[in-house]
């Protein structure tokens, strides 16, 4: 095996502009794929950061304002939830749902702390919403019931809040002014990297005491289905809750724009579908590119095998089997493919880990102010082992397909008409 390949090596040291030019297409072909994919699974990680905190086996209920006249009323009625409603969809859905949180978004304050001021949403919520939305506690804790019961003027502030109020200390325990009322920091939970707007919240019942007068409207409310829940039984779900709800606030059952349900589950689905479609592109262009090379790299064995067609009959001569002769031009073959691929994967690994690299340099040097330094829709566009084992896989049979056309003529050749061609 040895000879053979110190064979090998000096066929392709005699010829090395030919090498060259043969191998970087190979090499160019793996760096691409490698490209490809690892920019894939880039956007892929990034988007999975911003969306993915959320529990996928969820959805949400918005209010809205009718859009046809029913049962007496006029169209353009605001129509929200209520606090009441969140028990009763509770109970007379449990077969569908086993948990309920609910949301009310409050006009912009001005924060303060000592002599820095940042202005900021409000938002009210009940203690089961940090388990449904993903919520990060960074310091502290998050709303309970206690803070619920008691109205207390508790806060959890984001860390962009941290950042710029507090120069990145620990503020649990200090008490921040929103506007002229005071509240007392409990936690500091991780920044939610959709949001581009600093975020302070509160709980729901001091919120609505507060800045809603009384007024138990929500904004929204999170639900989190029963895990026998099956995909086929949601539409179901949603129009049995429409019609409930459009009985109570008079409203039409066929009004969409009216209790708007946005179903997490689905979104999952249709997103991963689309990096499906995606993948699947990806390595139809990579391996396309690959084949391009590939194709090169056989068009130059079928030039070497009428080279060294001389070559070839003697060995015959001598006792060369054609077995033999397919293995030369076969491993030859391989070599090419395998050690420039290597090449090329080497460099498309280093070029994302290099891209890698710097997104975590810049998101550490970012403007702690900039709220939109926190949006990323690139991140981590390495590959695991398994993508570059089946690059590996992918070039080698390559390899071994570019090599046997050509090997198959060689073992072909009579070794009388090679003597002869080459006089």
């Amino acid at each position: 095996m040895r000879e053979l390949l110190s064979e090998i090596f000096e066929s392709l040291k005699q010829n090395r502009l030919r090498t060259v030019l043969t191998g970087f297409s190979v090499a160019w072909g793996i760096f691409m794929l490698v490209v490809l994919l690892g920019s894939g699974n880039g956007l892929k990680n990034g988007l999975m950061t911003n969306f993915g905190t959320q529990m996928i086996n969820s959805g949400s209920i918005y209010g809205g304002y009718t859009t046809v006249s029913y049962g007496g009323f006029n169209r353009y009625r605001e129509v929200y939830m209520r606090n009441e409603d969140l028990d009763m969809i509770l109970e007379e859905f449990g077969s569908y749902i086993k948990d309920i949180s609910a949301t009310s978004w409050y006009n912009s304050v001005t924060a303060r702390y000592e002599d820095m001021t940042l202005t900021a949403g409000v938002d009210g919520v009940t203690p089961e919403y940090a388990r449904m939305q993903g919520s990060e506690m960074l310091y502290g804790r998050y709303i309970n019931d206690l803070d619920m019961k008691m109205r207390r003027k508790a806060a959890v502030v984001d860390e962009n809040i941290v950042r710029v109020l507090f120069k990145g200390e620990n503020p649990v325990g200090r008490v921040l002014m929103m506007d002229s009322i005071p509240y007392l920091i409990v936690g500091v939970v991780k920044t939610d990297k959709f949001k581009t707007w600093p975020s302070i919240i509160i709980p729901l019942s001091t919120g609505q005491l507060i800045y809603s007068k009384s007024d138990e409207k929500l904004s929204s409310a999170t639900f989190v289905f029963q895990d026998k829940v099956k995909e086929s039984d949601i539409p179901v779900f949603e129009q049995e809750l429409r019609t409930k709800m459009s009985r109570k606030y008079g409203f039409s059952p066929d009004d969409m724009s009216v209790f708007r349900i946005y179903n997490n589950m689905e979104n999952y689905k249709s997103v991963m579908t689309v990096f499906r479609a995606l993948t699947v592109f990806i390595w139809m262009i990579g391996i396309g590119t690959l084949m391009a090379g590939i194709v090169g790299v056989a068009n130059i064995m079928l030039v070497t095998v009428r080279e060294r067609t001389f070559e070839i009959g003697i060995r015959k001569t001598l006792g060369a089997s054609p077995r033999s002769v397919i293995v030369m031009i076969l491993t030859e073959a391989v070599v090419i493919t395998s050690l420039f691929g290597y090449l090329g994967m080497c460099t498309g690994v280093a070029v994302m880990e290099g891209v890698n690299r710097y997104l975590i340099t810049t998101a550490e040097e970012a403007d702690p102010e900039d709220v939109f330094a926190n949006i990323t829709f690139f991140q981590d566009p390495t590959l695991d082992i398994s993508i570059v084992a089946s690059a590996t896989a992918v070039l080698v049979i390559a390899g071994v397909i570019a090599g046997y056309i050509p090997s198959r003529r060689a073992a072909r050749v009579k070794t009388i008409d090679a003597l002869r061609d080459s006089l």
